[in-house]
């Protein structure tokens, strides 16, 4: 299902953006015989079930026409306030949001995510901006409050 969820996502990115939102994941797998796909979306604006119900209408007969299948369950979610990011791509998404990140040698680091390189990523902190490398990073969650001044 590899594939499938690859060829989704390039397929479905573009029209997700083109609506106003970004993709922040998307997952594809049978399950006793029926497809089913996740989606999560994300705007800075928040996410809603509006939102949610309006990618629903607009994605599911796309991906119906891409699988060839009509019995296809379709979920789509927001990232939630404490997401946790899994891959690398996210920070970017989530730029300018609040987040907390364990790093490996076990210290903490919290603030917003101000810049994101393909080695790195920039947050600003109450001791000022830090760089910290993707390689140091153990786990990064979503902290809103981080976002308070």
């Amino acid at each position: 299902m590899a594939d499938i969820t690859t060829a989704l996502q390039e397929d479905l990115g573009p029209i997700v953006e083109g609506a106003g939102y970004r993709l922040v994941e998307l997952h594809a797998g049978v399950i006793k015989g029926r497809t089913h796909v996740n989606i999560v979306v994300y705007r800075p604006e928040g996410i809603g079930i509006d939102d949610c119900a309006e990618v629903h209408r607009t994605l599911l007969p796309r991906i119906e026409l891409l699988l060839d299948d009509r019995d296809v369950a379709l979920q789509v979610a927001s990232p939630g306030i404490t997401r946790t990011l899994k891959d690398l791509s996210e920070f970017a998404v989530f730029c300018g949001r609040g987040v907390q990140i364990l790093l490996h040698d076990g210290g903490w680091v919290g603030g917003r995510i101000a810049s994101v390189t393909e080695r790195a990523v920039e947050v600003s902190t109450d001791e000022g901006a830090r760089t910290i490398a993707f390689d140091d990073i153990q786990k990064a969650k979503l902290d809103h409050t981080q976002e308070v001044s």
